[in-house]
């Protein structure tokens, strides 16, 4: 009992004695790697302890060799493919359904014949229509031929009171002729210049009138002809019928649904970029899009959003591409990769960045024995580490330690 006692004093004696020596024995490891190397390094400062004497403590710190690589910067997202176009065509008139010429599913081009509505009695209408306007446009050609001859006949009339009144005058002058004559000639002449305004009111009214029935009539025969030519529904587009919605003999009113029509080319994507990648793309730029069969098709960005998403903060962009073939249909989720340019980075452990009083971030590496400070900007992260640039090609990166160890000081 006593000599293990004894024994274990003398290991506390020894163990009291190794760390009142203040020495750190420390090793250099090497690794073997292409384009890593770590090792184990010195660093010393004074320190002043309580009773003013100078003591030595040294620190180890691992530094590692990196050397930069080519990254591509391209940006990769999960998109869903949208149609380009989709509508449901409804009925602008009324009727019964004499002929459909489609079925949901086919292919069908702008402006071919969908539907055929009975017509009833839409022509008998405008002929109607046509022979009101023939009716009104002869009465306005007989109303300006009467106006005319009753012009012409005042005029006449006019000039022969003209005569009369200078004659009558003539003969008052010279005493050969009473004034009640000259008074008849006079009432005479006014009577006719009256009758030469009242033909051109009576018959300004006329033809007024008969200008507004000629409009009127026109503007009936527009619409019937346009009811006419609703009667047959084309398609308003080239697209895919994917819909329809009645049968024929079926009666339809205004505004009934008919079929709807998808139109899938271009095919479009929609996608969703972080607020960190939004500046590094612009409506035109070229983007590779891939569905979940593995067809690959190239596209082009057409809209980027000028504003974020509230809750996610992330810009909604639209990429469109060729589709003739219509291997893309809508709904299908799609891979988005968006080609960046190529950038020299080094791949690096996040848990070696430094943050200094000012904010800036970086990493401190050794240089020429000295300790010194790199600002860095992350590119991306993975899984594995992270990309960063403004580093050397080569550089000598403190792993281990770096927050013991001051910019400037000297590492053995």
């Amino acid at each position: 009992m006593k000599r293990s006692i004894f024994i274990a004093f003398i290991i506390l004696a020894a163990v009291v004695g190794w760390i009142g020596s203040g020495q750190f024995t420390n090793n250099v490891v090497a690794q073997d790697d292409d384009t890593e190397t770590s090792t184990e390094a010195e660093t010393s400062y004074s320190q002043n302890t309580e009773n003013n004497n100078n003591k030595d403590f040294t620190f180890s710190v691992e530094t590692k060799v990196f050397i930069s690589s080519l990254i591509d910067q391209s940006i990769e997202l999960q998109g869903q493919t949208i149609h380009n176009k989709k509508i449901d065509v409804k009925s602008e008139t009324s009727g019964n359904i004499d002929n459909i010429q489609f079925a949901r599913g086919d292919r069908v081009s702008l402006n071919a014949e969908m539907i055929t509505i009975s017509l009833e009695d839409r022509n008998e209408k405008l002929s109607s229509a046509k022979k009101d306007l023939e009716r009104l446009n002869k009465e306005l050609i007989l109303n300006e031929k009467n106006r005319d001859n009753l012009l012409r006949q005042n005029v006449e009339r006019i000039e022969l009171y003209e005569i009369e009144y200078a004659s009558a005058k003539q003969l008052i002058d010279k005493g050969l002729s009473s004034k009640s004559k000259l008074s008849l000639a006079s009432f005479n002449l006014a009577n006719a210049q009256a009758d030469r305004e009242d033909i051109k009111i009576k018959f300004e009214s006329t033809l007024a009138n008969l200008e507004a029935q000629i409009s009127n009539v026109k503007s009936i025969l527009k619409n019937i002809k346009l009811d006419i030519e609703k009667t047959t529904i084309k398609a308003p587009f080239d697209g895919i019928i994917s819909e329809k919605m009645v049968e024929e003999t079926e009666f339809i009113s205004i505004g009934t649904p008919l079929f709807t029509i998808i139109d899938l080319d271009p095919i479009k994507i929609e996608g969703y970029l972080s607020e960190f990648d939004v500046n590094k793309v612009s409506v035109g730029t070229k983007a590779l899009i891939e569905d979940s069969n593995g067809i690959k098709k190239n596209g082009i960005i057409s809209f980027i959003s000028p504003s974020a998403e509230t809750s996610t903060r992330t810009f909604e962009i639209t990429i469109e591409a060729d589709n003739k073939d219509l291997s893309y249909k809508s709904g299908i989720t799609t891979k988005i990769i968006i080609k960046g340019s190529e950038l020299k980075a080094h791949k690096i452990p996040p848990s070696i960045l430094t943050l200094l009083d000012d904010g800036t971030v970086g990493v401190k590496a050794v240089d020429n024995n000295k300790v010194t400070f790199y600002p860095t900007k992350t590119i991306k992260d993975t899984i594995d580490g992270m990309w960063v640039s403004g580093l050397p090609e080569k550089v000598n990166l403190i792993v281990s330690g770096q927050e013991y160890i001051s910019i400037g000081e000297t590492i053995n």
